[in-house]
């Protein structure tokens, strides 16, 4: 019996540490992407709010066409056309262009840029950054945004991202499973190995959303997080076993 109980520890502990590493690393690329977006393009004007719209892709392979988004909407009675400058990474010169874009009077309106590999800085990253000018009462807005992008051209970047997202997911439920069934009764050590996992999961997942919304700042503190957590876990698994 205990025997089968140290399996399933063994194999429920190597599960969730599975999931939990490619989680980290993959919410680290991303939030990354954005960190390095917010240094490369240098100073500009500030604007009077952040452009909270705007968007890179998740993920992209060297044969994916991306589009880099932001949605502008018109709550004045006027019909408007704001200026828009944009500013596209390249592996010599950045991608730059400001134009004009008309909004109806309450109209929302959702515009993008393609993206390729061959807009691709530093090896690895595509990054942008948009800056709406003030039009009447509408304030000046201004993001920036980076994707990491993977050397694979057989396959899209957004598939990538879903089976990784779907092996991080299930790694980590399964984990919990074989190592909760592996470690009953519950005493005081494994309550507290509990708790250090319970956090790594709550900090992955943090970790990941924050990538996606392009906090790279929360991701940092996760990154610090599930290095930590991630010691505790190994540290009382070694001792257990």
């Amino acid at each position: 019996m205990q025997e089968k109980k140290k399996i399933l520890r063994t194999l429920g502990i190597t599960l969730f540490i599975a999931g939990i590493l490619v989680g980290t690393v993959m919410f680290i690329f991303m939030n990354w992407a954005y960190l390095e977006a917010y240094f490369y393009f240098g100073y500009t004007a500030p604007a009077n709010k952040p452009l909270t719209t705007l968007r890179c892709p998740l993920l992209m392979t060297t044969s994916d066409t991306g589009e880099v988004t932001i949605q502008l909407t018109n709550n004045t009675k006027l019909d408007l056309a704001p200026a828009i400058s944009t500013e596209i990474s390249s592996f010599d010169m950045v991608r730059s262009e400001e134009n004009n874009y008309p909004l109806a009077a309450g109209e929302t309106r959702k515009l993008s840029w393609a993206v390729t590999s061959n807009d691709m800085a530093f090896g690895h990253l595509v990054m942008a950054r948009v800056f709406v000018f003030g039009a009447y009462t509408l304030p000046s807005r201004s993001g920036t945004c980076g994707t990491v992008m993977v050397n694979l051209p057989g396959l899209s970047g957004m598939a990538l991202f879903l089976l990784a997202l779907i092996f991080i997911l299930v790694c980590m439920t399964a984990g919990w499973i074989l190592w909760l069934g592996g470690s009953r009764p519950i005493q005081i050590q494994e309550q507290n190995a509990i708790r250090a996992m319970l956090f790594l999961t709550i900090a992955v997942l943090l970790g990941l959303i924050a990538g996606i919304a392009g906090w790279w700042v929360v991701g940092i503190f996760c990154t610090v997080a599930c290095l930590l957590l991630i010691l505790v876990v190994v540290v009382y698994y070694l001792q257990k076993a």
